[in-house]
């Protein structure tokens, strides 16, 4: 047990000094459940093992949204909980609340139909939510790993960035095409450590960004319906979870922790930056604001940005508290 938590704390110390982006990691690894641990590369932060509790049995709530509202979700690891709000207004107060079958929920992603699906880190599988229900519709196994953010394509596939397994790294991302509950495929690379961020983009390419054995954060393309992953020669990025515009633009953090924009094929810097950083970038539909989670234990709270001007347009605390601060942010478009 000793020796695996001086070999990972290593690592990401490595990765730290190469990236210069003030990473930390804390805790013992996960050779049992009992093992918290927290990974932290700039303003992202992510946690997975410890004591497993037994998800909330209760539906939560939620006042029925009219078809027009945009809703916000965000989701609280520590409390097992996803908040819901109105997309619009200001420090909006919650219109609902989902705790059914959550533990640890984290990364979290709306589908082109309109359902939520929610990395349920130490329940070892994916959950998903239609619009306006409190129970779960399905739930995704993923036995002995840890997911940590979640994608899904539009042919309706499913993807996980699974951190580790419970017996450490290397971590993976588990593949549920549409309609499994158990996994059909699994995407690995050589390179991978710990892997925390994934995104997909409008033709079906998977990109995942990990810790790697060693040197600074890295990324890997998946391509669509392809097992074999190519690195991306990104320019100054950080460990994220990953969003893409229109435009076809890819937005992250970056290692000087501002939210990084960067145009295809990714093989530079960012084309530009917005003065915001957290966990799991999010745009709204139209594209207007994108949304960040701030996992932080002093100031909790999800702040949404104007995308074209990176103004601060709105910072919602209302909803989380010290002991239970927003993880991850999901955004699901008005029905009309």
């Amino acid at each position: 047990m000793i020796e695996r938590r001086a070999s990972l704390a290593a690592v990401l110390a490595a990765a730290a000094l190469a990236s210069c982006s003030g990473a930390s990691f804390s805790g013992t690894p996960a050779g049992t459940q009992t093992a918290p641990q927290r990974v932290q590369f700039g303003g992202q932060m992510v946690r997975f093992g410890g004591p497993n509790r037994a998800p909330h049995a209760g539906p939560g709530w939620l006042s029925k949204p009219a078809a027009t509202t945009s809703l916000l979700y965000g989701s609280s690891y520590d409390g097992g909980f996803i908040n819901i709000y109105d997309e619009r207004g200001k420090n909006q107060q919650p219109i609902g609340k989902l705790t059914s079958s959550l533990v640890s929920p984290q990364g979290m992603v709306v589908d082109g139909h309109h359902q939520l699906w929610v990395a349920n880190t130490n329940a070892f599988n994916v959950v998903a939510f239609k619009r306006g229900a409190t129970t779960p519709f399905t739930t995704l196994n993923d036995p002995n790993y840890f997911p940590i953010s979640v994608a899904v394509d539009n042919k309706g596939t499913v993807y996980a960035a699974n951190a580790e397994s419970t017996t450490g790294p290397p971590g993976n991302v588990t593949v549920w095409a549409q309609g499994h509950t158990n996994p059909t495929a699994t995407l690995t690379y050589s390179n991978f450590q710990i892997v925390l961020g994934i995104g997909v983009d409008h033709s079906n390419n998977v990109y995942v960004s990990y810790v790697p054995q060693s040197g600074p954060p890295a990324m890997v393309e998946f391509p669509a319906g392809s097992h074999t992953g190519q690195p991306v020669a990104i320019v100054n990025a950080n460990i994220s979870d990953i969003d893409f515009d229109k435009n076809s633009n890819l937005l992250m953090e970056t290692l000087s922790n501002t939210l990084g924009i960067w145009a295809p094929p990714y093989t530079s810097g960012p084309s530009r930056t917005i003065n915001a950083f957290g966990n799991e970038p999010t745009l709204d539909k139209a594209q207007r604001k994108v949304w960040v989670a701030y996992a932080n234990f002093s100031t909790p709270k999800i702040e949404g940005y104007n995308y074209a001007s990176g103004a601060l347009v709105d910072t919602i605390t209302n909803g989380w508290t010290t002991s239970a601060v927003p993880y991850g942010v999901a955004l699901d478009p008005a029905l009309r």
